[in-house]
């Protein structure tokens, strides 16, 4: 090893240390206290794959993708079947697609609310000349709620229970979307409800088939009072077909919302995630809302999320701006250990300088040991064969001396130590010639 690397290494293991000690104990804390990454996979429960809950779906994950998350999209009946799955502890589904007013905030306590997507307008359709305007006509009729678990059955329930209808005074079909309205068309049922969005093609078609009627309720105000989960849509003169002008003249509805709903459980990195998606593809708005008024926080039932107050109210977070998902979600999860590490570190960084000066003097300090024993023997007295070894020793020691790597700023102990090797061996040469 040259002298110049000799001086270079100095205080290289001194260093070497403190970095081994930041390593270890990034590790330890990354292990201990550093929450798991979030899962590359996740579950998402909407409804029937005819459904704009599916086709949703379905759009959110060809974004998740591109960060690295595979959305797994569950068919389900319902809402009320979503809201089910996401309260089992047992079951592996942590987000879904709820119908607000279905999910009862006492009964789902580990249930969050994320945001509210669109509007979903309760469509009531039925046959007939006579004007259907109160469900309480709906006695004695064929009337299609949808099945058990679905959003449209639990409103239809709810509605219908508020005008005193059941069972006993009509006759609930268990059907919805597209069956429901394939029987209502073929008359094999009187009235259907539908929860759906404008776009859904069996409203569509179902607004432009003559023999069908779609029922305006003339008591809205009533319904908002009773139940807070609901708010109007206006489905304006010519909104269906402008040619045709369907509908002939503005019909208010009732209109529950579509909200996206996780279990408390669901790491915070994916809520921000689905909602970068959620807002890229309903900012624009549709027929029934202005762009940029989804997503919203409002027309939700549940909680909020804390994680998606942040995001509505300053925007997804800075390290998912500027890095991939995969690292921006590490620097983030590591953030909690910067200030215990830099406690950690900065002792240790303190105490370095004075540590590589205790090792560069204890370098120079050393050779005082052979040194001094040599002195001593001069002042005693030696005999000409024990000074001659002593000279011996000496040159020895000067050699080696000569070799010590020593910073620049340490030469001043380095000559100090050359010239008092000097003084003995002056000492130990007179004692050679007397």
């Amino acid at each position: 090893m040259s002298v110049q690397q000799s001086k270079a290494s100095t205080g290289y293991w001194t260093w070497a240390a403190v970095l081994a000690c930041a390593v270890g104990s990034l590790v330890a804390g990354f292990v201990l206290f550093v929450e798991a990454p979030p899962p590359s996979r996740l579950a998402i429960v909407t409804g029937s794959r005819d459904g704009a809950y599916f086709r949703f779906a379905q759009r959110y994950a060809e974004l998740l993708k591109h960060d690295g998350i595979t959305l797994d999209i569950r068919t389900t009946k319902g809402s009320v079947e979503n809201v089910n799955l996401l309260r089992d502890e047992d079951s592996d589904v942590y987000v879904g697609m709820v119908q607000s007013g279905i999910a009862d905030p006492a009964q789902c306590e580990k249930l969050l609310s994320l945001c509210s997507l669109y509007r979903e307008p309760l469509w009531i359709f039925y046959r007939g000349s006579e004007t259907l305007d109160r469900l309480s006509q709906l006695t004695g009729r064929r009337v299609a709620i949808g099945p058990e678990g679905s959003g449209t059955r639990a409103i239809a329930r709810q509605l219908l229970q508020a005008n005193s209808i059941d069972e006993e005074q009509a006759d609930f079909v268990p059907q919805s979307g597209n069956d429901a309205a394939e029987a209502l068309e073929r008359g094999e049922i009187d009235v259907a409800f539908f929860v759906a969005a404008i776009d859904a093609s069996y409203i569509q078609r179902l607004m432009q088939d003559p023999t069908i009627r779609l029922a305006e309720l003339a008591n809205t105000e009533a319904y908002l009072k009773r139940f807070r989960h609901l708010s109007t849509v206006t489905i304006h003169a010519g909104l269906i077909d402008l040619k045709r002008n369907i509908p002939t003249k503005d019909i208010v509805l009732l209109s529950p919302a579509a909200t996206l709903v996780a279990h408390k459980s669901l790491h915070p990195a994916l809520i921000a995630l689905l909602l970068k998606a959620a807002s890229r593809v309903h900012r624009h708005g549709d027929l029934l809302s202005n762009p940029n008024e989804f997503p919203s926080t409002a027309f939700i039932d549940l909680p909020l999320s804390d994680n998606a107050e942040n995001f509505f109210r300053h925007g997804p977070p800075v390290l998912q701006r500027i890095l991939p998902f995969w690292l921006a979600s590490l620097v983030d999860r590591m953030k909690l250990m910067i200030i215990p590490l830099i406690v950690l570190l900065m002792p240790l960084i303190r105490a370095t300088p004075p540590l590589v000066r205790w090792r560069t003097r204890r370098k120079i300090y050393l050779w005082y040991v052979a040194l001094r024993q040599i002195d001593q023997r001069a002042i005693v007295g030696m005999s000409s064969v024990e000074a001659q070894r002593s000279l011996d020793a000496l040159t020895s020691l000067e050699q080696q001396i000569a070799n010590l790597g020593v910073p620049l700023s340490y030469m001043e102990e380095y000559y100090n130590l050359r010239l008092h090797l000097n003084l003995v061996r002056t000492r130990v040469e007179s004692m050679l010639r007397s």
